[in-house]
């Protein structure tokens, strides 16, 4: 399918409850000659609703979360994770800490709220805010084996739903982490503890308290925490080894940077339709924004009820179309986990309890998430050619094209001359929508040859086809682009001193890149000798995620990670590797593991064996098999199993199938003998990189079954 440059820019800048709705809409009817663009600082939202349920134990934690790499990816939408620092009115433009600005013509501000600390003076780490309610669980459990095994005094600060309920649930997750010895408290400000619900709905919860010996201090504010206890603002002091901070909502600090009008707390001033009252194309939704002239407490429901109106207040906005208006619900349902299989809810001032409101409590909350469980968007099955690396030529097909040039001699990076310079080239089809990660990406991976081959990257010249439309957002797309490709080389000693540009279907990316070689003789392929051992500094498995990305079925852990090891600079190996005496290496990209390792016992007329249990591995691979995903290249490249050995057990390993995956930002495969492998592994340990993994040892040819090249055991 062709790409385009579209002319009209939709930006959300968090994905919480109401903009989540605009990214599903968008699934359904993506807007004409408009691209969409996603902004988080987590690449996994949170749903709150769902929270004390898992907090309790009662569901996974996947089941609150919405996994913004998948539900992006299965619409066409741009997602970046970063961080925000500001925002150009004139411009419409959003400011980065680390990247080039995002325009927009309409952008939309869900960022949510954060716990009020306020003046207190916190003098321990033992505090722990449910908001970032992303990381809230993982940063529980740390504290929780930072304080031993000691019978704890806990605390929970805050009168509201959020406080109770997490004061209900709190001692499942504490079972669960085996911690069944505990004191708790629950402190409010107010003079009653849930001051916003009706006075049965109260006496209810008050009565559960007193049932479970919750210990409840109202009217009383927070002044101090220390290593022991909670000091109040009357003098008195409360037992505290672990503090939990559920208070109410303030407004996130990079509001006061967007240069935008503000309620009195901080929050983003709007109109009723939702729209900030700078009459600029900019929505606030949920607790971020505060419609000027409303009295709305910072509540989900309105957020979730606030999506349909932004939906088709985006499309009026671009289509220069008046408004429409907002009309808040003056009564909700509210239901209140008691984490022991019931729940308290209140309608309209009426209150009931029982296991049958949890059940409704679990309906309604299980019904939101479904909508954004994100369907794949290609089907398994479906015949489709992979990115990046994975869209590169097999191997069998190009030996036959280079039959009648024998003369060609092919290396990873080729000598200019007599002189110490050499050269290499790549280019591949964009595998991701940020340009600017791509430019990232292709700049290490295009540079890839010239540091295993033992040289310094001075020099590139940049290849890119940007997509048919647009003229500003080629002009754009080109421009992160080169953004992203100029840091890495920055940090390599290169520079980009030219290249070429043309128009096309999709987005193609490449660079030439020319490096200096730094010892006596180039690292090769062919100097592997028996005795050596086989290193491998990254895990494999970066074309079957990219190809399970474009299905939409990569998820948010999975690519998280994908993109660190893709992105992690290997140019230091180049230095180390000479300093330390390494002559043979290669990097692994299109061919795969074994392709690539192959192609050295060929050129070095040795044969070798690995140990698969040794060859790191992706995270995510796991779900990718078992759905079937791969590169599209993985078949061609199996054509180097003409050349191995294995049992037949072995072959029938999911990560067997890995050596055949091609690699994109691939790690680098050295061979080191004996006397070099501590002090190599040693020094790039010293650098600050991941220390290499031994995963096989070089032989005398012939010395496995038959003719194989390269054998593969357990």
């Amino acid at each position: 399918m062709d790409e385009r440059s579209c002319s009209r820019h939709i930006v959300l800048l968090g994905v919480g409850h109401t903009n989540a709705h605009v990214v599903r809409m968008w699934g359904m009817n993506p807007l004409a000659d408009a691209d969409l663009t996603c902004i988080s600082d987590h690449a996994i939202a949170t749903y709150s609703g769902l929270m004390p349920a898992v907090l309790a134990g009662q569901k996974p934690v996947a089941d609150m979360q919405i996994d913004l790499v998948r539900l992006c990816s299965s619409v066409g939408a741009r997602l970046i994770t970063g961080e925000v620092i500001g925002l150009e009115r004139e411009r419409n433009e959003l400011l980065f800490a680390d990247r080039p600005s995002v325009p927009f013509d309409v952008l939309s501000i869900g960022v949510g709220s954060v716990p009020s600390t306020g003046d207190v003076r916190i003098e321990t780490d033992s505090v722990v805010k449910i908001k970032p309610m992303q990381t809230f669980l993982p940063r529980l459990a740390a504290a929780l084996k930072q304080l031993g095994d000691r019978a704890l005094n806990v605390v929970v600060v805050g009168g509201g739903v959020a406080g109770v309920e997490v004061s209900f649930c709190l001692p499942g997750f504490l079972r669960q982490h085996n911690r069944h010895s505990h004191q708790l408290a629950l402190i409010t400000g107010s003079e009653k503890v849930l001051p916003e619900v009706a006075d049965r709905t109260r006496e209810i919860v008050l009565a559960e308290c007193q049932r479970r010996e919750l210990h409840i201090i109202n009217g009383c504010r927070v002044v101090g925490v220390s290593e022991s206890e909670v000091e109040l603002d009357d003098g008195a002091a409360v037992a505290a080894d672990l503090v939990i901070w559920a208070t109410g909502a303030v407004a996130p600090p990079l509001l006061s940077k967007l240069n935008l009008p503000l309620d009195d707390r901080g929050f983003l001033a709007t109109d009723p339709s939702l729209r900030s009252t700078s009459g600029r194309p900019i929505f606030a939704v949920g607790d971020t924004g505060t419609i000027i002239g409303e009295n709305l407490p910072k509540a989900g429901v309105y957020a979730v009820r606030q999506g349909p109106v932004l939906w088709d207040n985006i499309r009026r906005s671009l289509d220069g179309q008046p408004l429409q208006n907002y009309q808040p619900q003056r009564s909700f349902l509210k239901l209140i986990n008691k984490g022991d299989g019931t729940a308290i809810g209140q309608w309209k001032g009426f209150a009931f309890e029982g296991g049958w409101v949890l059940k409704l409590k679990d309906r309604i909350d299980s019904r939101f998430m479904e909508k954004y469980r994100p369907q794949p968007m290609i089907d398994p099955n479906e015949s489709m050619q992979c990115r990046g690396c994975g869209c590169k030529l097999g191997a069998g097909h190009l030996q036959s094209a280079l039959t009648g040039a024998s003369d060609i001699q092919l290396e990873d990076a080729a000598r200019l001359g007599d002189s110490d310079f050499v050269a290499s080239t790549d280019f591949f089809t964009s595998p991701f929508k940020d340009a600017y990660l791509v430019g990232r990406l292709t700049a290490l991976h295009s540079a890839s040859d010239i540091v295993c081959t033992g040289a310094r990257v001075s020099h590139a010249l940049a290849n890119v086809v940007v997509p048919a439309g647009d003229a500003g957002t080629q002009q754009r797309t080109l421009g992160d682009f080169l953004a992203g490709a100029r840091l890495e080389f920055d940090a390599m000693g290169g520079s980009i001193v030219g290249g070429h540009t043309i128009v096309g279907p999709r987005m193609e990316v490449g660079f030439t890149v020319v490096g200096k070689q730094i010892g006596e003789a180039l690292i090769r392929k062919n100097n592997l000798r028996p005795g050596d051992k086989l290193y491998l500094n990254k895990p494999i498995g970066t074309g079957m995620l990219m190809a399970a990305h474009m299905r939409s079925v990569c998820s948010a852990v999975a690519y998280v990670s994908l993109i660190d090891w893709m992105l992690m600079r290997q140019h230091q190996l180049a230095r180390i590797a000479v300093d330390c005496g390494v002559v043979a290496g290669t990097d692994i990209t299109g061919f795969g593991l074994a392709g690539h390792l192959i192609e050295m016992l060929d050129a070095s007329e040795v044969s070798a064996s690995i140990q698969l249990s040794e060859v790191p591995l992706l995270v995510g691979l796991e779900e990718c098999w078992s759905q079937g995903i791969e590169s599209s290249l993985a078949p061609a490249n199996r054509h180097f199993e003409q050349q191995m050995d294995a049992a037949t057990i072995v072959r029938q390993a999911d990560a067997y199938q890995m050596l055949f995956d091609p690699q994109t930002c691939g790690g680098i495969v050295f061979g080191v003998s004996e006397q070099n492998a501590d002090p190599f592994c040693q020094a790039v340990e010293d650098a600050g990189l991941p220390r290499p993994i031994c995963i096989g040892w070089v032989l005398q040819k012939g010395q496995q079954a038959q003719a194989a090249r390269l054998s593969v055991s357990e």
